[in-house]
């Protein structure tokens, strides 16, 4: 089991270092298409500065991974839970939309998946 939780863990790594890596780097590929809609250089910048926590967030599961530590693990968890709590909060305040299924239960399979790896690390550390 911990080797599975240990595999969770990186899978959160390269989700959270990726987007962070291409929110910084290339904002102009999910401009658009996730509904961002930055039309300056400013608003442009303000969409890399998005990256800047959730490349925090890789660098602590990182860190939970190898140490096993599943206090480190938290702060995605709850990222992913924060996330779909967003998501869901503008269904009920925006309307359903079908592109925003895609979001809802990528961010729901994420927190879930986050949780088994979080009791895993977490039995680990109580023996």
């Amino acid at each position: 089991m911990l080797k599975f939780a240990q595999f969770l863990s990186a899978v959160f790594v390269l989700v959270l270092g990726s987007a962070a890596v291409t929110t910084m780097f290339f904002p102009e590929v999910i401009n658009t298409p996730s509904g961002f809609n930055a039309v300056t250089n400013y608003g442009f910048t303000n969409l890399r500065t998005l990256g800047a926590p959730t490349l925090s967030l890789a660098v602590i599961t990182v860190i939970a991974l190898w140490r096993k530590d599943w206090v480190l693990l938290l702060p995605a968890s709850l990222y992913f839970l924060f996330n779909f709590s967003a998501r869901v909060i503008s269904v009920v305040v925006e309307g359903y939309e079908p592109v925003m299924l895609t979001g809802l239960l990528f961010t729901f399979t994420l927190f879930s998946l986050s949780q088994v790896a979080l009791h895993s690390f977490r039995k680990l550390s109580n023996h």
